[in-house]
């Protein structure tokens, strides 16, 4: 049940990625698609914190940018395999890592 779950949101993602028709992709995601904003957390709850079945949609629909939380001892940034940044967004964490700045994170694209 606990993979047919992380293949159902993944066919969820790759259904609504296919249908955006803007110039920006942004994926805002619970789940990480990456291990490398899952590390710092406990190795044994990793598969509680994301799944690589996420990213394989990302990857054949790319998007400028993906957010995820959760992960609230994990890392702040990661990237996918082709390159797409990855930014942990876990309140915990950001409050954590900036304790005299406000939580929130801003990243900005150039325009197009």
């Amino acid at each position: 049940m606990f993979v047919q779950e992380a293949v159902n949101e993944a066919l969820k993602l790759e259904r609504a990625l296919a249908r955006l028709r803007t110039p920006r992709r942004i994926a805002l995601l619970h789940y990480s698609p990456v291990r490398a904003t899952v590390e710092g957390e406990p190795p044994e709850i990793f598969p509680y914190l994301g799944s690589s079945r996420l990213e394989e949609p990302l990857s054949r629909y790319p998007v400028d940018a993906i957010f995820h939380g959760h992960a609230h001892n994990g890392q702040l940034e990661g990237k996918t395999t082709i390159g797409t940044p990855v930014y942990n967004v876990s309140a915990n964490l950001l409050a954590r890592m900036s304790p005299h700045e406000p939580a929130p994170r801003i990243v900005e694209f150039a325009r197009e």
